[in-house]
């Protein structure tokens, strides 16, 4: 059973956790991903909550070698879509699925938004075929919330220069392309608004992580009548 204080009295709402929710982060690199997967992880283990954090290429021992290909070999785009979206279907049944049955929430960096910014949006794949893979291999399956990490380009580029750890192919990409990745995301929450929460990345890292967790307490009062205290 679950306790989570829900005002400023310290009331105490006791609730059994029968369903996992899988929650992606999104966005540029820069945007600061992993600092704010970090601060929600913690936030809702504090809660009482078991997690599951994974990522995207990745998850399963397919999806860490498909990541390696994807990342570091250049090929075709539609031949990387198809790739990407074996990899999350594996990703699905394997490790994310079994999660959520055990009431396990799930938190991954990335998902299908990402194939919509960075093949569709930015690498030239049909954003129809990109709709039409997911229905085939995906079945509908979603996240319940994204958070999509907003950055200009030349600020998201300014914080990754010099950051230590080998680049990928991504990387090395010309600037508009990551302005197409940007304009794939945008296009995305705009179709999905329910889903999709729109972060502003560019204050500081403490100023977006109160707007992230202000986000997650108003996630958590519509799902399950819990609040942050």
């Amino acid at each position: 059973m679950l306790c989570a204080n829900i005002n400023s009295g310290g009331d105490c709402l006791m609730k059994k956790q029968k369903q996992g929710y899988l929650i992606s982060f999104e966005g540029v690199d820069g945007a600061g991903k992993s600092s704010h997967i970090a601060r929600v992880k913690a936030r809702l283990e504090e809660l009482g909550f078991e997690c599951l954090q994974t990522r995207e290429p990745g998850g399963t021992p397919v999806g860490e070698a498909i990541r390696e290909l994807v990342l570091h070999h250049d090929m075709d785009v539609n031949t990387e879509l198809l790739l990407m979206y074996a990899a999350r279907r594996q990703h699905m049944v394997e490790t994310i699925q079994p999660a959520l049955d055990r009431g396990v929430w799930v938190i991954t960096d990335r998902f299908e938004d990402s194939s919509f910014a960075y093949q569709a949006g930015a690498g030239g794949a049909s954003w129809e075929d990109c709709q039409q893979l997911s229905k085939w291999a995906l079945k509908g399956f979603e996240p319940t919330l994204t958070f999509l990490f907003d950055l200009p380009i030349a600020v998201s580029q300014s914080r990754i220069q010099g950051r230590a750890g080998a680049s990928d192919k991504f990387e090395e990409k010309p600037t508009g392309y990551f302005e197409a990745v940007r304009a794939g995301f945008i296009k995305r929450s705009q179709l999905n608004p329910r889903r999709i929460r729109l972060i502003d990345a560019q204050p500081s890292e403490s100023e977006v992580g109160e707007t992230v967790l202000a986000e997650l307490d108003k996630f958590m009062r519509t799902h399950l009548n819990l609040g942050l205290a």
